[in-house]
């Protein structure tokens, strides 16, 4: 009986100098795996973050310092400096800050490192954890903002912006700044000062001062002007302007730091106020 069967073939032998034989292998090329990492560089304003392991000993905040419910009237009769992140804050001198208290937001920190540090979206420590930890200051977020339980959190309340004493609830969505507004009220500052507070774009249409920000929305403006509205109709305390926005007068920081004839300190002090 006779079958069809394919032809079968075997691997071609190669015969060496000394009369073994040997299977010819396919040379594999070796990959060397090499971590991705960006270059920060900073450039006009143009900041790249970096993707590095991350340091979980520095997320330590909530052991640290005491508890957002109790920082009722800590910093009763200072001033508070509000540091958004809108187009006109790139033009400050913000080193005339670095003796006073100053609560910035979201990503304040490619130019400058806050007393405190507040942010509320979880794109915020998805896409800039690296940087988030490498900041002195105190950070505050939302627990929605804080995956990993390691700062202290308030939650946000979406029943439009309101001023109460527990922080541990902060109302209204939409804008950071009013909330920081309300986290520097409770703490019993006497006076507020807004800077990169503008709502509106800069030059380039530069949604923030360093280019345009991705998560950046067509009614973000309107949120943000929504949000000064009730803060200048709201604050128990006066609001000084130094930003570019058209609800209140604007004011020279140099100038307004020299009418306030603000008491120094330096951060360590500051933090001291809120250790445990």
């Amino acid at each position: 009986m006779h079958f069809n069967r394919k032809k079968i073939t075997k691997p071609k032998l190669k015969i060496s100098a000394k009369g073994k034989k040997k299977k010819k292998t396919q040379k594999v090329k070796k990959i060397k795996y090499v971590s991705p990492v960006i270059k920060i560089n900073k450039k006009r304003g143009k900041i790249r973050s970096s993707i590095l392991p991350l340091n979980y000993s520095k997320l330590n905040d909530n052991v640290k310092y005491k508890p957002l419910q109790s920082w009722n009237n800590l910093l009763r009769g200072e001033t508070a400096f509000i540091l958004g992140n809108s187009p006109s804050i790139a033009y400050e001198d913000l080193e005339l800050l670095n003796p006073y208290f100053t609560i910035g937001v979201n990503r304040i920190f490619y130019i400058y490192d806050p007393t405190v540090l507040i942010w509320q979206d979880i794109q915020m420590w998805i896409t800039e954890k690296n940087n988030i930890i490498k900041q002195k200051a105190i950070k505050i977020c939302s627990d929605i903002g804080d995956p990993k339980g390691c700062f202290l959190n308030f939650t946000v309340k979406e029943r439009g912006f309101r001023i109460i004493e527990d922080m541990k609830s902060l109302y209204g969505t939409g804008n950071t700044t009013a909330l920081a507004a309300q986290v520097a009220i409770n703490l019993g500052c006497f006076n507020l000062v807004l800077l990169g507070t503008d709502c509106r774009y800069g030059p380039g249409k530069k949604t923030d001062f360093y280019g345009k920000n991705k998560d950046h929305k067509s009614y973000t403006l309107s949120m943000c002007m929504d949000a000064m509205y009730w803060l200048r109709e709201n604050s128990p305390i006066p609001i000084y302007n130094c930003s570019k926005n058209k609800l209140w007068p604007r004011q020279e920081l140099s100038k307004v730091i020299k009418q306030l004839k603000l008491k120094k300190r330096n951060r360590k002090k500051y933090l001291e106020i809120f250790k445990i």
